[in-house]
């Protein structure tokens, strides 16, 4: 903006000193062809331009934005203040956490026949296998998560190359992009009262449109909101807080190059059809140059997609929010542009002063990754990779939204006529909640009535499905869709590695291999993976809990060899210490536990004389335990070896 103004000032200048803008050769055509008329001519034309121009002017004020879905919590009193908004200082970690970002980051593919191709990127940085969130890098690494910027440089899929403009319904399976973030070092702070209406920070106009109770809206230049690190406030005791909810949507409007190019050349117009001496009026014409004429140009094209828009509101209602918003984006791109933030800030209480943290030194971390894709949407991958099968969408007018599958080709196996449709797997889909297999070969959609939803598939034509047996939903495993492998009495099925857990609603559990032969139960009467139930990044072994029909417990290896005997009460994993594990036993009065560990073969390293052992280090990450009731830490390998068999 600032450059602008700087260039605006040299134009400024050079006119007051009679120096000519240079011209284009469609400028000079433009102008010959007016200077070519004769004075009554020229001046019956740019009254017509006249007012088309003023229409345009009148036109150039739009301005949109997506409707904010922020839902007003419940006012509650603020009593203890918050911290004052600071930046974590520890820069090396969270440059380590960008990296897990991006080597984590994966992407799904948006399939739709109306619009450009659109790829939404999510990173795994803060999740384990299981779809468990890890609290730690959670809360360090999310407030970087919006000012990560991913450039989408080129795609590809089975290692061709594909032009974006030729991808259409075709599957991509990698992304090149560049991934950057600008870390904040150093910022400032401005303040304002919820009385003021306007202010200037950093040679911007930053508008506040409402601020009510706990809630404030804010007009910001996209230049200094792109900048901005953190909102607080103040309630009328003086307690600052922190926001309770944050919307932000850009606002969609007429470029200020645009604007102006339309003013001048409205103005120079105007003072030639003031102007009574023909020679000195067609001289004025020599100040209309390329940026006026292609103002007037692009705006008339996005001025008849406006007025489409209005004569057509049926079709615009049925595009819904964010396709008309995107759809304006992309018609309008020559002439609109974000120039400013709507931000919608609540606080826990009423407002009486804001505080905005605006960064003012940055370090700049970047990453150059081959992104793969993913759907991150289900707990499990649902392409088949050679062939997959993919739903997209396409709209009709009147009709809106409808849906249909297509081949990685962009081939349609479906055409899009369903209002709904969900993809379960590569080859199973809810329409309207009814269970459907698609039939590839014959390019239909086969109703499965008999089942509610599809679960899994365990080997190829061996399916879990579900459906309702009494008064619950049962799972059992079909071949091909017709022949029951295993009935309907199954709470769920987990396929490992080596073998098939089909946990029953009696609260026993089956073993099955890979071919679903049953295996003996070795005394087991339920079995869970060592890590279940665990939220940690460490990569478990393939271990498992076994439980008896004494509600005893045993460690189990993946081959299902039993460890341990069935003596211990509990095994649980530690969150941050690979290979051991606590477990317990019963004191002599059964009114409570002696805890030690275990290793992965079984083997008791520490014995069972303590009074507790946590699974997670203490603040300062030392190991915790309770011997002889008194709580002590120190480091993991120390305890080993100072307690240790």
């Amino acid at each position: 903006m600032k450059i602008n103004l700087l260039l605006f000032f040299a134009f400024f200048l050079c006119a007051c000193n009679g120096q000519k803008v240079p011209q284009s050769e469609s400028a000079k055509k433009f102008i010959a062809k007016l200077q070519a008329m004769n004075f009554d001519e020229l001046k019956h034309q740019l009254k017509a331009d006249t007012a088309e121009l003023n229409q345009l002017i009148k036109t150039a004020t739009f301005e949109t934005q997506l409707t904010s879905h922020i839902s007003p919590g419940q006012k509650s009193k603020a009593e203890k203040p918050v911290a004052e908004f600071s930046i974590n200082t520890d820069t090396e970690k969270i440059a380590q956490l960008f990296n897990d970002y991006c080597k984590q980051l994966f992407f799904n593919q948006d399939f739709s026949e109306d619009s450009q191709t659109e790829f939404e990127f999510e990173s795994r940085y803060n999740l384990t296998e299981n779809n468990h969130i890890l609290e730690q890098k959670d809360s360090l690494f999310k407030p970087y998560i919006s000012n990560i910027a991913i450039g989408e440089k080129a795609y590809y899929f089975n290692g061709k190359i594909i032009p974006k403009k030729q991808i259409g319904l075709k599957r991509v399976d990698s992304i090149e992009t560049d991934i950057s973030l600008k870390m904040p070092l150093e910022f400032e702070k401005f303040k304002f009262s919820k009385s003021a209406k306007n202010f200037v920070f950093q040679d911007e106009n930053i508008i506040v449109k409402r601020v009510k109770s706990n809630v404030a809206e804010l007009k910001i230049p996209s230049i200094l909101y792109s900048n901005i690190i953190g909102y607080q406030a103040f309630n009328t005791q003086n307690i600052r807080m922190n926001t309770s909810a944050f919307s932000s949507n850009p606002i969609l409007e007429i470029k200020a190059g645009v604007k102006n190019g339309l003013n001048d050349l409205f103005d120079i117009f105007t003072r030639i059809l003031q102007e009574g001496d023909e020679k000195k009026a067609k001289e004025v014409l020599n100040n209309i140059n390329q940026n006026h004429l292609d103002a007037r140009t692009d705006m008339v094209e996005f001025k008849n997609f406006v007025t489409g828009l209005a004569q057509n509101k049926e079709q615009s209602q049925a595009m819904g929010d964010i396709d008309l918003y995107n759809k304006i984006a992309e018609v309008g791109r020559k002439v609109i542009e974000p120039a400013h933030q709507f931000v919608i800030l609540e606080f826990p209480d009423d407002i009486k002063t804001i505080e905005i943290f605006v960064a003012t030194k940055y370090r700049d971390l970047k990453n150059n990754k081959m992104v793969k894709f993913i759907n991150h949407r289900l707990d499990r991958k649902f392409f088949d990779t050679a062939n997959p099968n993919i739903v997209y969408t396409a709209f009709t007018a009147g009709e809106g939204h409808k849906y249909g599958i297509s081949n990685q080709k962009g081939d349609k196996i479906i055409e899009a006529r369903y209002e709904q449709l969900q993809q379960l797997s590569n080859t199973y889909f809810l329409i309207n909640e009814k269970l459907f297999w698609l039939n590839v070969n014959d390019k239909k959609m086969v109703s499965l009535k008999q089942f509610q939803g599809f679960d899994q598939t365990l080997k190829p034509g061996y399916d879990v499905f579900e459906k309702t047996v009494g008064d619950r939903t049962a799972y059992g495993v079909v071949l091909n869709r017709e022949k029951v492998i295993l009935p309907f009495e199954y709470s769920r099925f987990e396929k490992y590695d080596k073998f098939i857990i089909a946990h029953k609603y009696t609260g026993e559990d089956e073993l099955y291999d890979l071919n679903l032969k049953k295996l003996p139960n070795k005394g087991i009467k339920q079995i869970t993976a060592i890590d279940e139930f665990v939220a940690s990044d460490l990569k478990y072994p393939k271990l498992f809990v076994a439980e008896d029909g004494n509600n005893k417990k045993a460690l189990v290896n993946e081959d299902i060899q039993i460890l341990t005997p069935f003596k211990y009460e509990f095994i649980d994993p530690f969150f941050e210490i690979s290979g051991y594990y606590i477990a317990g036993t019963r004191t002599a009065d059964g009114s409570n536990y002696f805890y030690g560990i275990i290793d992965n073969t079984g083997k008791e390293v520490v014995p069972f004389l303590f009074c507790n052992i946590d699974d997670e280090p203490d603040k300062n990450r030392k190991f915790r335990f309770c011997l002889k009731d008194k709580y002590q830490s120190m480091d993991f390998k120390l305890f080993l070896k100072k307690y240790g068999h």
